[in-house]
């Protein structure tokens, strides 16, 4: 948060930098002269990004008519957080702790754009870029942040038999950009794809979703053939979503999933009565 002073000091630069007879745009004024800030016939509210990614924030501003001020002279542009009020920056000066926040003046496009960097999903929001004119001249843009997510193929807990084949697989749903990597773990060991144990990684059936209209991307762990010492826990680490682990079970031919369930099942069952028959024997000596 900003200093009472700090806040001060920001109103002072904005009024400083603050025509006292502003010139007024109107609808084709492009083919005149300007002393001021301008409109043109362009207009952008809506950047679409993927967390971890940059946004650049494009200060298009309009007034009625659909029509975006140009030539701001020594008009200053400050940018605001909308939805806590916070003043990000005015002109190239940042005023929030965040060093992902940076404002930028492109010249060949004269355009003040903010840069946020490595986006987050809380920065999803509206933000306003602001001139400082009188009336004040603004403009609003919508940060709309993609955050895909990670999900399994088949159970999160897998029993598999000793010698068999075994290929665990996670999905990649809803990024806008294919993910860079699919890291595997074996506990807290990264599997490299050269290791001792004769595991294989695969990125494969990369596609677009047809209802999201975004990637799906598939990875795999291939165990071939499975051993005892394979048991564990896998984790499946993408480079753009959450982790996800799976809990592998590698068993000897002569029992199944099946029993194991069962043989869960029955214990439960046993402690339950031997529960039952420890309190029976305290009530009746009491």
């Amino acid at each position: 948060m900003l200093s009472e002073v700090g806040q001060c000091l920001i109103v002072l630069m904005l009024l400083f930098n603050t025509d006292a007879n502003p010139t007024e745009s109107r609808p084709g004024d492009e083919v005149e002269a300007h002393t001021g800030p301008y409109l043109s016939d362009h207009e952008i509210t809506n950047v679409t990004t993927q967390v971890g990614t940059h946004a650049y924030l494009p200060c298009k501003l309009t007034l009625p008519g659909q029509l975006q001020v140009k030539q701001l002279g020594n008009k200053s542009v400050s940018w605001v957080r909308v939805r806590d009020d916070h003043i990000l920056s005015v002109d190239r000066m940042t005023f929030i702790a965040d060093e992902r926040f940076q404002s930028h003046y492109v010249e060949s496009t004269s355009v003040w754009t903010l840069q946020i960097k490595y986006v987050q999903a809380r920065d999803a929001g509206v933000y306003e870029c602001q001139v400082s004119t009188e009336p004040k001249i603004s403009a609003q843009v919508h940060l709309n942040v993609v955050v895909p997510r990670t999900e399994l193929v088949g159970d999160a807990v897998r029993y598999v038999k000793a010698g068999s084949k075994v290929i665990l697989r996670c999905l990649v749903r809803g990024a806008l950009e294919p993910p860079s990597y699919i890291m595997w773990f074996y506990g807290t060991q990264q599997i490299y794809q050269d290791n001792k144990r004769g595991l294989k990684i695969q990125m494969e059936r990369e596609f677009l979703d047809p209802e999201m209209g975004n990637h799906t991307t598939v990875g795999s762990l291939i165990i071939n053939p499975a051993h005892k010492r394979d048991s564990g826990n896998y984790t499946c680490s993408p480079s753009s979503s959450e982790a996800i682990t799976i809990m592998l079970h590698v068993i000897n031919g002569e029992y199944s999933a099946s029993a194991i369930t069962s043989a869960s099942s029955r214990g439960k069952y046993s402690d339950l009565i031997a529960a039952a028959i420890i309190i029976s024997v305290a009530m009746f000596k009491t």
